[in-house]
């Protein structure tokens, strides 16, 4: 039937219950008649007796070898059938919820483990011919449904597992069916082949790990997008299930989102289909990503999706995720396949073994916190009549003197300055005129957020008979950068801008000529303090509108009001207590 160059295996207990054909000894018997007919001419009685005896050994023989073929038909084995081996399939899922609670809480919940195993194959003309040499061979009706065996599954490794579609359990799975549920083998025409498929469904046992959702899947809002940009970070755990048989994050099979339709349309997002409607009865939005890979190493992968409209913090997120990991959560390595006959099935071992991890997903906005970068001044935002880029200040010579004066000024008031860098200067040509040029950059704490600020002071000096300039101009830009998460917090970074501001005027303004080095000091130091307090007093009021607006408890708020009025008292007090509140 095709299979000669098929050695088969035995086990080592066999019992071969057909015995060999007798039909080669109906010769003997034809012998044994000839040679009594010839006698009988010679020796009537012994010639009669060999005549008898030969058809009673032939009626002997045919009894015989019709039991044999009774026994054969009722022990034949099954119709051995080679298909060809398309793929072989593990999969092991794990399901289970990621919600994020409108209070931030995150809680993940598990269903039981199960999985299954897939073998896909392709019947071709050679089955259909060894079908109908099987039926010859037992006299067989072409009507009659036969079983067939298309070999044997065994499982490779220790796994932990329990079949759910078959009785029994054991490492070896027959392969095996009856013809009748495969018209194709009976065919005498149509298709030249036909699939096959064979799944075995199983439920993962006693392994560890199988009570938690190895993933995360976080919300947030990018920064410097305006809320117009979602960003989602995918983390996953190294060693899962254990740090002994840890499986490695393969790929994102598939994550779908539901956005609200009020976010507007997608502008940008990478790797991802989007739904061209709007689903009228939920009023969301349809985003999809499919076979992402994934960095083991990394352990993080983030998504991001750029809206038209700005994002609601109120808003909730409703979707699916599918994880695939490298491997079996059960332990199990893979499969062997072996022929009807016992031999191993050429082609290797099978090895494309994972675990998915899918989970319904649920996110709420409502405790990401939006932080985004305030820079002072913006074009976009800052009128620059307003928050002019920079400022000129004629007739003040740009030295160290002026620098130190300036830097102090910005010490005393609270401003760390972290950094001064002079430019070498350049004569332009002309030994009377030297162009100067100093970077200084720092910062200034509102608790422990930092905003950073850095002020770019050129100009030119006019020297004469002297070693120090005689006369000079100065221009000085004032750049003020902060993150921020409130308009409170981006209303701190503006004040820096204009606290800054108010110091660098009043001290170049002390230095035009005309002034003295006390009167200098002194009145930066007024200034100073005069930009300061008018600062804490626009805090002050800011609190009270957020108190107002109940954006802030009123215990907190009046806690950080006797703060401010602290501060306030204690820089009037540097004036004798003679200091008009009104500014």
């Amino acid at each position: 039937m095709g299979l000669r160059r098929t050695q088969p295996h035995h086990c080592a207990t066999h019992d071969h219950v057909v015995r060999a054909s007798l039909r080669q000894m109906y010769y003997v018997a034809g012998g044994i008649a000839a040679a009594g007919l010839l006698v009988l001419f010679l020796l009537p009685l012994a010639g009669v007796i060999l005549v008898l005896g030969s058809a009673g050994a032939a009626g002997l023989i045919r009894y015989g070898d019709r039991r044999r073929d009774r026994a054969a038909l009722l022990a034949r084995p099954a119709l051995p059938v080679v298909p060809s081996i398309d793929s072989v399939e593990v999969r092991e899922v794990l399901r289970g919820e990621l919600v994020l609670d409108v209070d931030g809480t995150y809680r993940t919940s598990v269903t039981p483990v199960d999985g299954h195993i897939k073998v896909e194959t392709t019947f071709g003309r050679p089955d259909q011919d060894r079908l109908r040499e099987y039926c010859k061979k037992f006299r067989l009706s072409s009507r009659e449904d036969v079983p067939f065996s298309a070999g044997f599954l065994v499982l490779r490794g220790p796994a932990g597992l329990e079949f759910t579609d078959r009785v029994g359990g054991g490492l070896v799975v027959p392969l095996a069916g009856l013809v009748g549920t495969q018209p194709f083998l009976a065919s005498q025409d149509g298709p030249v082949s036909a699939k096959w498929q064979v799944r075995l469904g199983h439920r993962v046992t006693g392994v560890p790990g199988r009570s938690e959702i190895p993933l995360w899947l976080t919300p947030a809002l990018m920064p410097e997008s305006d809320q117009r940009i979602l960003q989602l970070d995918l983390q996953w755990l190294g060693n899962w299930p254990s740090a002994e048989s840890g499986l490695d994050a393969d790929r994102v099979e598939r994550l779908t989102l539901y956005v609200p339709a009020a976010w507007g349309n997608v502008e940008h997002v990478d790797g991802a289909t989007v739904g061209s409607r709007v689903d009228p009865d939920s009023g969301r939005r349809l985003i999809e990503w499919k076979q992402i890979s994934l960095d083991q190493k990394k352990r993080r992968h983030t998504f991001a999706v750029h809206f038209e409209e700005q994002i609601r913090l109120s808003d909730v997120i409703k979707g699916a995720l599918v994880v695939s990991f490298r491997g079996a959560l059960s332990g199990l390595e893979g499969v062997d396949l072996f022929e009807p006959l016992g031999g191993r099935r050429r082609g290797g071992q099978y090895t494309d073994v994972k675990t998915e991890v899918t989970a319904d997903v649920e996110l709420s906005l409502n405790g990401v916190r939006y932080q985004d970068i305030r820079v002072v001044p913006d074009p976009r935002k800052d009128d620059p009549l307003q928050i002019p880029e920079a400022h000129e200040f004629p007739g003040v010579i740009p030295d160290h003197d002026t620098l130190i004066a300036l830097t102090d000024a910005m010490s005393t008031d609270g401003y760390y300055v972290k950094r001064v860098i002079e430019n070498p200067p350049r004569d332009r040509g002309r030994a009377d005129l030297v162009n100067r040029a100093w970077d200084v950059a720092g910062r200034r704490y509102f608790g422990v957020y930092p905003v950073d600020f850095h002020l770019v002071l050129t100009g030119e000096e006019a020297y004469g008979s002297d070693i120090r300039a005689e006369a000079g101009n100065t221009k000085v830009r004032l750049y003020v950068k902060g993150a921020f998460a409130s308009k409170e917090m981006e209303d701190e970074i503006e004040s820096v801008w204009y606290g800054l501001q108010g110091i660098i005027s009043e001290t170049l303004q002390q230095r035009k000529p005309g002034r003295s080095h006390d009167e200098h000091h002194v009145g930066a130091r007024h200034r100073a303090s005069d930009v300061r307090i008018q600062e804490l007093k626009r805090r002050r009021e800011r609190f009270e509108d957020a108190l107002l607006n109940r954006r802030i408890s009123e215990d907190v708020c009046r806690e950080i009001l006797a703060h401010i009025d602290r501060d306030i008292a204690e820089l009037d007090e540097g004036y004798g207590g003679n200091r008009n509140w009104e500014g």
